[in-house]
């Protein structure tokens, strides 16, 4: 379909050009940014040979994986592949391109690292567990480096707090990380320093580092503004400090082609450093030219309106005027519940959208007549407890999930897709798990250590892949119960495999089995729960209508996906929003700005993922501040 009118005048001029410069979309929900992103850059490609190099590339970015693969997605769907996905192109995730242009290849200078090329650690790599060699040759003026993935530094070389969870130290006691203060700033950037000399850097300090090697190099600067003279950055609102410090090095550089494209009322990472507001400068900045996105093909009528209301910044939201959804006639409800019967409103509204949606055409008009429900919660703990009422299992997963073998979560994955009966993404998974166990350099390397220790030849691929299908088959046909939590899958363990050493294996079936005992069992959830992301999720028919299947999610969990329906549980207190007007309760967040509030943002790309149909359930006395988005 091409891009419609709202779209064109976006990024292109009036004779049909694509727009250069520095440019802000403003994209609200459902109105095509990425689709209009695509085009836009196979536009631009088009024409590349015309105005660039041949050895010159476009970067073709995104701030998430779940965006980058719609990208990618929308890119093949258009046949242009070949065109975009090749160098001298690079579409992938900012911290990609950071990590491959800049922070692995020149880091390690300003890490002082002489091993090499800087090693990435913590999530979501690997949960960080200090090497004992690294925690005992610390500075006497460093904090413990058990600490060390609690901590990032600022584009000003101060240290901040990005996890304040406490960390295990020894048998039931936990130590919080402390406070960013005047006092220990020293103390926390002689312990970040300590461990990047070791050659390791968690994804947030590799934007850092990467940021401080430009700054020390013009030359590098001009180099990566000549290989990219274009950039186009997706979901920008989630940017963080230092990436945007780095874009505006590139554009003072002379970088004259960016497009930042996003939705400040969508910004819901900031307490994963992302800084909305710096978004927002530019859109008001003279520097950069804004544009807004504004016709919505996802959300019916009734959402549309619920979250003009909701944004309240002056921006009307509305479906687009050939959609398909301008005719979803059903308007947003709102449930509520008394003290202690939320669960059980929340089931009945479940039940009550799915009867509802069942024998609708869906909003994708699939083949098979799906429908897509999706039963949203403000937090990951509170997903959880609905799934498993739904499913009418207890569970009380609500702590942080620590593993004491690294290889644990893998195992577990390998598991989770194989009882999807997903065998290819078990597949890569299983390797993934190989090349950690043996500490391998790649999935190459790895493979031909595997093959020479078992005698095959480098020529014997097929023996290798035989190998693997039956360590597979193996866990397999040890896989238990129909709904598995963490500590049922100790059992997988027992049966030896060829390709992983059984003392590996002994260590995560005792990893497993910690989860059902008393000091671990509130951080045992289910497997559905704990692999949440989209392409290891696990959909649920509904028992009574077989047309509809759902997800329980965060908001977080579903972002830049749409669903026929969606059910919003509204807990009657939340966790404490940082704006200035810091409250608990949804009464009083509702009248925050989405600006400042990111919890009031939170919710608003949870309701903004429905396209037919909306149902908030809400505390009895929250009802009247809910209907002021209905009114």
């Amino acid at each position: 379909m091409p891009p419609t009118e709202d779209q064109r005048n976006a990024l292109w001029d009036i004779s049909g050009h694509p727009i250069r410069g520095l440019r802000v979309l403003s994209a609200r929900p459902g109105t095509g940014k990425t689709t209009t992103l695509t085009d836009y850059c196979i536009d631009i490609v088009a024409r590349w040979r015309n105005l660039h190099y041949p050895w010159q590339g476009m970067a073709l970015l995104s701030y998430t994986n779940v965006a980058k693969d719609e990208l990618e997605r929308k890119i093949r769907r258009l046949g242009q592949a070949n065109m975009l996905l090749k160098p001298p192109h690079f579409v992938g995730t900012l911290d990609a391109f950071i990590n491959q242009q800049l922070f692995l290849p020149y880091g390690a200078q300003i890490m002082q690292c002489s091993a090499g090329r800087p090693v990435l650690v913590g999530e979501p790599y690997q949960q960080w567990k200090s090497p004992w060699k690294v925690h005992n040759t610390r500075p006497a003026d460093a904090y413990a480096t058990m600490f060390f993935d609690c901590y990032s530094v600022g584009v000003d070389g101060i240290p901040f707090l990005i996890d304040g969870t406490p960390r295990q130290l020894g048998a039931g006691k936990k130590i919080p990380a402390h406070q960013v203060t005047a006092g220990n700033v020293a103390k926390i950037l002689s312990m970040k320093k300590h461990v990047w000399r070791q050659g390791m850097a968690l994804q947030s300090d590799a934007a850092y580092i990467a940021y401080q090697a430009l700054c020390a190099s013009p030359a590098l600067t001009k180099a990566l503004v000549g290989r990219f003279p274009v950039l186009v950055v997706d979901e920008a609102q989630d940017m963080t400090h230092v990436q945007h410090a780095l874009i505006d090095h590139l554009v003072a550089a002379g970088q004259q082609h960016v497009i930042l494209a996003g939705d400040e009322n969508q910004a819901i990472y900031e307490w994963n450093t992302a800084r909305p507001h710096l978004f927002i400068a530019k859109c008001t900045s003279g520097k950069w030219q804004a544009m807004p996105l504004t016709q919505s093909f996802r959300c019916s009528p009734a959402i549309c309106a619920a979250l003009t209301v909701m944004a309240d910044d002056g921006i009307v939201l509305k479906p687009a005027p050939s959609a398909k959804n301008a005719s979803y006639s059903k308007p947003v409800e709102i449930r509520s519940y008394d003290p202690g019967c939320d669960t059980e409103r929340t089931h009945e509204a479940i039940t009550s959208v799915a009867q509802a949606l069942s024998g609708r055409p869906p909003h994708d008009g699939n083949a098979a007549g799906l429908k897509s429900l999706a039963v949203l919660a403000r937090s990951a703990k509170d997903a959880q407890l609905l799934q498993a009422e739904f499913n009418g299992l207890a569970i009380n997963a609500a702590e942080r999930t620590i593993w004491n073998s690294a290889l644990t979560r893998d195992y577990l994955k390998v598991i989770h897709l194989l009882k999807r009966g997903n065998l290819y993404a078990a597949l890569g998974s299983f390797e993934t798990l190989l090349l950690r166990a043996g500490n391998h350099d790649s999935i190459g390397g790895m493979r031909a250590a595997l093959m020479a220790q078992r005698g095959m030849a480098a020529t014997d691929t097929v023996d290798y892949r035989v190998a693997l299908f039956q360590d597979l088959t193996q866990i397999a046909s040890a896989i238990p119960a129909p709904e598995l939590k963490i500590s049922d899958c100790g059992r997988c363990c027992s049966t030896p495999l060829g390709l992983i050493d059984s003392s590996k294996l002994a260590a995560i079936r005792q990893d497993c089995d910690n989860f059902a005992s008393s000091a671990k069992k509130d951080q045992d959830r289910l497997l559905s729960a704990l692999f949440a992301d989209r392409d290891a999720r696990t959909w649920l028919s509904h028992p009574d209508f077989s047309d509809v299947q759902l997800i329980f999610s965060t908001a977080h969990g579903v972002k830049g996906e749409t669903y026929d329906g969606v059910v919003f549980y509204a807990k009657k207190r939340v966790l404490r929003c940082g704006c200035s007007a810091s409250a608990a309760t949804w009464q009083k967040i509702l009248t925050h700005s989405m600006v400042e509030c990111e919890t009031k943002r939170i919710s608003y790309v949870a309701l903004s993922r429905a396209a037919q149909m909306l149902t908030i359930v809400v505390a009895t006395d929250d009802v009247k501040q809910w209907q002021t988005l209905t009114a």
